[in-house]
Order: C-alpha cells, then structure tokens, then sequence
C-alpha cells in the first residue's frame, strides 16, 4: 500500500493514518505503534494512537513527522497537511481556505504524463509555450498572434511547426477557430533523464537571456551558495521539489491568466572536501 496512491481517497486524516498503520501492522513483521513513535520522533509511544481516536489533534510538527514516516511527497505531501489544517480548522473562513489549497493539490496530482511517443514535446523550448499561450489566449489559430506574445516576438513559422506537433500528439485539439487543451498540465515522471537535461538547458538559455533582458520586476532570481552534508541536500531537494509541486497548483487553480512563465529551481555541487579534509563544530 502507498500511501502516496491512497491518501486521496480520504476527506478525513485519522481514517488515512488509521488504515496507513493498520497496513503496516498486517504486513510489517516488527511494526508497533512504539516503533512507529520512535521512528516519526514522538516522545509518546501512545501519541498516534491518541490523534486516531480523535482525543489529540496533529500539530504542524506533528503532521511533518508523519508525513515524512509515511514518504508523502509532492501533491500528496501538500493535499495531507492541508487535510489536516482542514478537519482541525476553526473557523469558517480557514475551512474555504483548506479546502480550496486541497482542490489545487488535487489539481497537481492529475497531471497528464508524457510517454515515448511525447519525447519530441520537449525537443524544442517553445513547444510547452505555444500550448500555453494557444489554450489561454483568445487569438485562435493566428500564428502571427501567438508568436507576436513572445519575450522577444517568435516567427510564425516556428509558432506553426509548433501547433502541428502539439495536434499531432493530442496535447491540443482544435474546436473551430480555437484551441482546446483537456489536461491542464502535463507530467514528465515518464520522460527520459537525456530528453529532460536537453530541455533543461534550453530553458537555462532562456533564463540567461531573462537575467540580461528584463527588469527585475518582471522576474525572480535568488541564489545562496551553502556548505553542507549530502543528507541536508537530499532534504533540500525535497524542499525545491515541493516548492515546484505548490507552484504548479497555484497555476492549475488560477482562473486569471495574463502569461507563460518558467519557473526552475536549481541546487547543484561546485565543489566536494575530501572526506579526511573535513572540519567539525565542536
């Protein structure tokens, strides 16, 4: 059982963490709610069955323990803290809040994914845009409009090529004089890593030409420069990769569109210390 897969099945946390453990203790050998408690780091061992039966609610620490014992990551991640926040809200007004982040997680989740047959939607940067703008503006199928929406302009040539490979591959349909996308996003989880990095480095480019074109109004860029271990980084990872996750369902729930943009999120080493080089805070 996933937890990942099945959380989405719950409008209730405790009936989602009850089943999650009761899994657990059918099919994991050693499992007790004390191991649970030890592992997720609650100093009760008696906590979590507590917050099941409805006599203790789950703080925020306390939501991130188990979200972090259960491996809940990205919309799944988002959509249980949220659940939460959610059946322990106190007011109306935090309820509609919840409940409206929780539509954006479920939004996030139902993302289209690409296949083999999709790998040439990322040969060319554009490509992603022209959906975008094709789906969101009222210009129909004028190229010239479409390309003219560009920072810089586009030729419509290229704006062309692009609608006739996104019809091709069923990622837009034409309805009379518009175009139609079903899925509002797209997943690449499928995609090859060599597809990936090549597209990568074309909206890398693309950022360049971003940092020395337009005013800082018109982007974000942030950057610090970190020494650290390899497990802090792989929780860094997880951090941009949630962050990327919330950015994506801000934009699904967004009713108001006035543009494309590319939002990436880079951590990178520059350089490594040997290990008999290291220093230690004492």
């Amino acid at each position: 059982m996933d937890p990942n897969q099945i959380i989405w099945d719950f409008g209730d946390y405790r009936a989602f963490v009850k089943v999650v453990l009761d899994d657990w203790k059918s099919t994991r050998k050693h499992f007790s709610l004390r191991w649970f408690a030890d592992r997720a780091g609650f100093s009760s061992h008696s906590f979590v069955g507590l917050v099941v039966s409805g006599k203790r609610n789950l703080g925020p620490d306390g939501a991130d323990k188990v979200a972090r014992i259960f491996k809940l990551k990205g919309p799944a991640l988002d959509y249980f803290k949220t659940l939460v926040r959610h059946n322990q809200s106190e007011t109306t007004q935090e309820r509609e809040e919840t409940l409206e982040a929780m539509k954006k997680a479920r939004a996030a989740r139902d993302a289209k994914r690409l296949g083999k047959e999709h790998w040439r939607y990322y040969d060319r940067w554009e490509t992603p845009v022209v959906r975008e703008l094709a789906a969101w503006s009222r210009e129909g199928i004028d190229s010239e409009k479409i390309g003219a929406m560009f920072v810089p302009p586009l030729r419509s040539e290229r704006i062309r090529e692009a609608l006739d490979l996104l019809l091709e591959l069923g990622l837009l349909r034409q309805e009379g004089e518009r175009w139609i996308a079903d899925d509002s996003v797209v997943s690449a989880a499928e995609i090859p890593g060599q597809v990936l990095r090549e597209a990568r480095t074309q909206y890398l480019l693309r950022a360049i030409e971003a940092a020395e074109r337009l005013p800082a109004t018109d982007r974000h860029a942030s950057w610090s420069v970190l020494a650290t271990s390899r497990k802090s980084v792989e929780e860094m990872f997880r951090l941009l990769d949630d962050a990327r996750q919330r950015c994506l369902a801000e934009a699904v729930a967004d009713p108001e569109v006035d543009g494309v943009y590319v939002v990436s999120l880079q951590a990178f080493p520059v350089a490594k210390i040997p290990r008999e080089s290291r220093r230690r805070i004492e």
